[in-house]
């Protein structure tokens, strides 16, 4: 898998550009939060950032099915480039003011809504139509953006302190540059993913996840761990401030131990999908996401903790990528974008909302109670994965319910 150049060129483009992008993820706030002194306007950057996501991120999905993916995926490369070096350009001049930032913040989010949908797409154009070779290559990418997400955040710190924020913005705009050629020049598909066949119009992707009962259920536990999981991260803090003596340390250690499991868990789904059937594999795995969490509910010494986090996040990466297998085979290729962009989009908006709701979940019912809220919920979520996938034959019936 890692030999054919088309993959390596994905894996590489994902790897720089989500880099740079987790850069940008520190360094643009921390711009704005240097140069205004104003939080509040921090935070309108976040929103403005996220509004596009959320207003058009459905709508985009007909775009990425007109386009295609690897072509979406150039427009959006190209046109990030430009925007993000932006920032430290117009800073140089003096020209840039905070309602600038904001439209940038913006534009940034509108080329950026669908670009996980195209990485996503564009594998059976790659790899053919197998449900275990797309599965494989879904672990590749997911594994890329598990190292960036572990590294990506202490390089921007440091990086930070070395050249300034928004001198490091230029990295983040090299780094699309470079996904771009990478696309551009080595990454070669068999066909198109798109067809021209009537898709259902803008909201076609919805009313597919009303009418397949497999996808719709998997797709509500996905959305259900998606939604959990930014409310455990928002504990992190809550957690070292209230039971460690306000060590930070402890915080980044819990986000650690996290992204490192997550890393391994990638590692292992690259193995173990050419072994297991891979809805098989994500269902035991569901087990392991949820089953941990208990562990959280009374207070155990914090080596627990990390075990607990450490399993937790080394399963998540082999739902996933089976999880996006089963999207890429079994919904029908002219819905495919419209589907998977729809997911995405409810999840884009729903982990926002969970950070919201976090501080006062923690307020009300403490910080363990709400421990004894994800677990269930997380339980909810695993039950649901095993039950949907536990028909017989149904891995068989993915290439023929796909055509």
């Amino acid at each position: 898998m890692i030999r054919n150049p088309s993959i390596l060129a994905l894996l590489v483009a994902e790897t720089v550009s989500r880099l740079g992008s987790q850069l940008t993820a520190l360094a643009l706030p921390w711009f704005v939060l240097i140069t205004t002194g104003s939080p509040t306007k921090m935070g309108v950057v976040f929103a403005a950032e996220l509004l596009p996501v959320a207003l058009l991120g459905i709508p985009a999905g007909v775009v990425v099915d007109r386009l295609g993916p690897r072509r979406a995926m150039l427009v959006a490369d190209g046109a990030r480039a430009p925007i993000i070096a932006a920032v430290p350009f117009l800073q140089g001049l003096g020209g840039l003011s905070f309602g600038l930032v904001l439209v940038l913040a913006a534009l940034l989010g509108l080329f950026s809504c669908a670009y996980f949908t195209c990485q996503r797409l564009i594998l059976p154009a790659v790899v053919g139509e197998d449900e275990q070779l797309i599965a494989q290559a879904n672990t590749l990418v997911e594994g890329a953006n598990n190292i960036t997400q572990l590294l990506g955040p202490a390089l921007a710190g440091v990086l930070i302190a070395l050249m300034g924020a928004a001198n490091v913005m230029w990295l983040d705009a090299a780094s699309f540059v470079v996904a771009f050629v990478l696309v551009a020049v080595f990454v070669r598909i068999a066909r198109e993913v798109h067809d021209k066949v009537e898709g259902g119009g803008v909201w076609g992707g919805l009313a597919y996840l009303r009418r397949d009962r497999l996808v719709a259920r998997t797709s509500l536990s996905s959305l259900t761990f998606g939604f959990l999981f930014p409310i455990l991260a928002a504990s992190f803090p809550v957690l070292a401030y209230e039971q460690y003596d306000q060590n930070a340390r402890v915080a980044g250690i819990l986000f650690s131990t996290v992204g490192a499991g997550q890393v391994v868990g990638s590692l292992l789904a690259y193995r173990l999908v050419l072994k297991l059937p891979p809805l098989r594999m994500a269902a035991i795995a569901a087990i392991f996401t949820a089953a941990p969490l208990w562990l959280l509910v009374p207070n155990v010494p914090l080596a627990v903790t990390g075990i607990a986090l450490a399993i937790c996040g080394a399963s998540v990466p082999l739902i996933n990528a089976p999880y996006l297998g089963l999207l890429s085979t079994r919904v029908p290729r002219a819905l495919r974008g419209k589907v998977l962009q729809s997911i995405v989009t409810i999840n884009n908006v729903a982990g926002p909302v969970a950070y919201l709701i976090a501080g006062p979940l923690f307020v009300r019912v403490g910080l363990h109670g709400a421990y004894a809220l994800i677990a269930a919920l997380a339980t909810f979520a695993s039950v649901n994965f095993i039950l949907a996938t536990r028909s017989p034959g149904i891995g068989a019936r993915h290439a023929q319910e796909a055509t």
